[in-house]
């Protein structure tokens, strides 16, 4: 039995033991490689395959496809305009209630009693071109290291009450 043709294509009788089951393992690999990069041979191979005739869909699919289609993109749509809804009530319940000045005055709290860390960068020399070449400015630390730390933990803890005292004071009013 010749697996190929002289074109170097699979043969009827090759693609016929192939779909049998009745070949080496070594012409199955060399049927399996020219059937990955030969188009014609594949489609002669899935055609004996699958003998059947595809059946044509009913014409009432299409109706049925643009229906879900239809469905899902109102499902996203509204899906989108209610999670803007409750983003843009929530926001507006938390300005009301306080609750952002509250978190906004929690924050310069935060700033008074924590180390600073940041380099401060002076207004003049703002929007100026680097000039590699001037002299250096002094390099001085540029925060304060924490030397006690008792006196850092007295002062998280009185932030810490204050945050308590004042959420438990504007929960009562």
């Amino acid at each position: 039995m010749e697996l190929f043709d002289v074109k170097g294509c699979l043969s009827e009788e090759g693609l016929q033991a192939l779909v049998g089951g009745q070949l080496d393992e070594t012409q199955r690999l060399e049927a399996a490689e020219h059937l990955a990069y030969c188009d014609r041979c594949m489609d002669r191979y899935t055609a004996l395959l699958t003998d059947d005739v595809l059946e044509q869909p009913p014409r009432s699919a299409r109706g049925a496809v643009m229906g879900t289609i239809w469905i899902r993109l109102m499902q996203n749509t509204w899906g989108r305009a209610a999670v803007a809804t409750v983003a843009a009530v929530l926001a507006l319940t938390m300005w009301r209630t306080g609750t952002l000045e509250q978190i906004l005055h929690t924050g310069q709290q935060l700033n008074t009693w924590l180390p600073q860390t940041t380099q401060q960068t002076e207004p003049e020399l703002l929007g100026k071109p680097v000039n590699d070449k001037a002299p250096q400015q002094s390099t001085a630390p540029l925060g304060k290291p924490i030397e006690d730390k008792k006196q850092l933990t007295e002062k998280l803890s009185d932030a810490l009450d204050a945050l308590l005292h004042h959420s438990a004071d504007t929960t009562e009013k």
